[in-house]
C-alpha cells in the first residue's frame, strides 16, 4: 500500500506500481486510522479471510493499529490482530528482519539506475511506484519472508531464538546497589565501615614485632620511639582512603513518571481487548466534544450595547448620511418587533429583511415590488465589493433574478430611499443609502 504525502490523490501516482497495490494519500504521508482501515479492507479483498478461515496478523503498537475502527473490521472478518512487547518490533517482526534491509538496497540499485539513465532530471513522486516495483520483485521473495519467521522465532516456534547477550543492555538497571551497613548508636566504639580496609587491600605487617634493642619498639604505624618515652606516637602516613569514596559507582537514577499509559503485547480482536479499546475511544470522543464546546464558548464575541442615536435630516437632497439606529443584536431585535414601519409598506420602498439559517441569521436589502396581506415580493440588491467598509455611505446594485416572497414578520427596517450617483450609464446603476447600515450585518 502506498501512501503519499498529498490532500488529494490521483491515480497517476500509481503508474508502474507493483500488481494488485492500492494508493492513497494523508496530509502528512504517515498512516491513519483511516489509511489503516482501507488496508484492512484492501487485506480482506486478497486474502479472502473469514471467521471460519481466520488469519493471524502481527503487528506493533502503533495508535493507528489500536483503533476501534479498524478492530470491529478485523473481528468481523475473521483477522487475529496481535501487537508484539515495546521496543521489539526491530527483532520480532518479520519485516524489519529481513526484507526491508534487502528492499531499501534493491530501491537504491533502482533510484541510482533511472538517474544515469535520465541525467539532470529529479525523481518526482510519478516515479516512485514504478521505482518500487522494481526493488519489490527482488526484494520481497519467498525466501526472505520465510527467513522473516524464522529468525524471529515465530515459525517453526522457537522461544530461545534470542542469545543471553540480546538481553544484557536491558539488565544494567536491574544490578542491586552496594549498601553499607550504618554503625550501631549503642556502640560508638564498634568499627566503622569506612575503617575496614578493602577486600583487594593486602593485610599490614605486623606491627607488634619487635627490634633486636629491647629499649625501642615500633609503633602501630612503624614510628619508633624510646621504651621509657611518655611522648605519644604520631603516624607518618595518613589512613587509606578507598577509591570509592572519592569517586563512587554510578547508580541509575529512577525513571521519570511520565502519564502516558504503558501499552504491552495484546490481541487486540479478544473481546476484553475491544471492550477497553471502545471505553477509551468514548472517553477520547467525550473529551474532544467538552474541548470544542469550550473552544465555541471562548470564540463567541462579547456584545456591546451602544445607545441609539437617531438623526433626523429635514432636507432630503442633503448628502450628510443619516445613521440608523445602530444598536446590538439584542436590542436590534426588540426594534424588529416594535418598528411600526414594518407593516406601512408600498411598492418602491426599500427594506432590510432578515433570514434565519442554522448557525446565524442573514439580511439582505431589497426593494418592494408586491404588497399582499401578509407577505411582500421583493426584488434583492447585492453589496459592491469595492465599498465593503464604507458602512458610512453603503453602495448596492440590483441583483438580476433574484426575486422572492418574504413574510412581513421578517422584514427588519424600512430604509429611506436611495440616491443614484449619475455619471456614466454604469454608476446610474448603483444605489446609495443615505443613512449608516454598521451593525446591522447587511450582505
Amino acid at each position: 500500500m502506498f501512501i503519499f504525502p498529498r490532500v488529494k490523490f490521483k491515480d497517476c501516482f500509481m503508474i508502474g506500481a507493483p500488481p494488485g497495490a492500492k494508493g492513497t494519500s494523508t496530509r502528512t504521508g504517515w498512516m491513519n486510522e483511516d489509511t489503516w482501515a482501507e488496508f484492512l479492507d484492501h487485506l480482506i479483498q486478497h486474502t479472502n479471510c473469514t471467521p471460519d478461515h481466520p488469519m493471524l496478523l502481527i503487528l506493533d503498537n502503533l495508535k493507528a493499529h489500536i483503533s476501534l475502527k479498524a478492530v470491529e473490521i478485523a473481528k468481523s472478518n475473521g483477522i487475529v490482530l496481535l501487537t508484539l512487547p515495546p521496543h521489539t518490533s526491530h527483532r520480532m517482526q518479520p519485516l524489519d528482519v529481513t526484507v526491508y534491509g534487502p528492499f531499501k538496497t534493491q530501491y537504491s540499485r533502482a533510484l541510482d539506475g533511472w538517474m544515469r539513465s535520465n541525467p539532470g532530471k529529479t525523481v518526482s513522486i510519478y516515479q516512485i511506484a514504478g521505482l518500487v516495483n522494481e526493488a519489490f520483485m527482488s526484494a520481497v521473495t519467498p525466501r526472505n519472508i520465510t527467513s522473516g519467521f524464522r529468525s524471529t522465532g515465530i515459525f517453526p516456534y522457537n522461544r530461545d531464538t534470542f542469545p543471553d547477550k540480546a538481553f544484557a543492555p536491558s539488565m544494567v538497571s536491574d544490578r542491586p546497589n552496594p549498601e553499607l551497613q550504618p554503625a550501631s548508636a549503642n556502640d560508638p566504639d564498634g568499627p566503622s565501615p569506612a575503617d575496614d580496609p578493602p577486600a583487594d587491600e593486602p593485610p599490614a605487617a605486623d606491627n607488634s614485632l619487635t627490634d633486636a634493642n629491647p629499649s625501642t619498639a615500633h609503633g602501630p604505624h612503624g614510628c619508633t620511639s624510646p621504651a621509657d618515652s611518655d611522648v605519644p606516637c604520631v603516624p607518618s602516613q595518613p589512613g587509606y582512603v578507598s577509591p570509592r569514596e572519592i569517586l563512587p559507582l554510578p547508580k541509575c537514577p529512577p525513571r521519570t513518571q511520565t502519564k502516558r499509559k504503558r501499552v504491552k503485547t495484546a490481541i487486540l480482536t479478544d473481546t476484553p481487548e475491544k471492550q477497553a479499546i471502545e471505553k477509551a475511544y468514548k472517553e477520547r470522543q467525550k473529551k474532544l466534544a467538552g474541548k470544542k464546546q469550550n473552544s465555541k464558548e471562548k470564540g463567541k464575541p462579547k456584545k456591546k450595547a451602544t445607545k441609539k442615536k437617531i438623526i433626523v435630516n429635514s432636507s432630503e437632497e442633503s448628502d450628510v448620511p443619516v445613521p440608523i439606529d445602530n444598536v446590538s443584536d439584542e436590542e436590534s431585535s426588540e426594534d424588529e418587533r416594535s418598528d411600526p414601519g414594518n407593516t406601512d409598506l408600498s411598492v418602491g420602498d426599500f427594506v432590510i429583511v432578515n433570514f434565519a439559517t442554522k448557525l446565524r441569521s442573514v439580511r439582505y436589502i431589497g426593494m418592494v415590488e408586491k404588497v399582499e396581506d401578509d407577505e411582500i415580493l421583493a426584488q434583492f440588491l447585492r453589496r459592491i465589493q469595492g465599498n465593503t467598509k464604507d458602512w458610512e455611505r453603503p453602495t448596492f446594485a440590483i441583483k438580476e433574478n433574484d426575486v422572492a416572497h418574504v413574510p412581513k414578520s421578517d422584514v427588519v427596517k424600512k430604509l429611506p430611499q436611495p440616491k443614484r450617483p449619475g455619471g456614466t450609464t454604469r454608476r446610474e446603476q448603483l444605489l446609495i443609502f443615505p443613512c449608516n447600515l454598521q451593525g446591522w450585518n447587511v450582505e
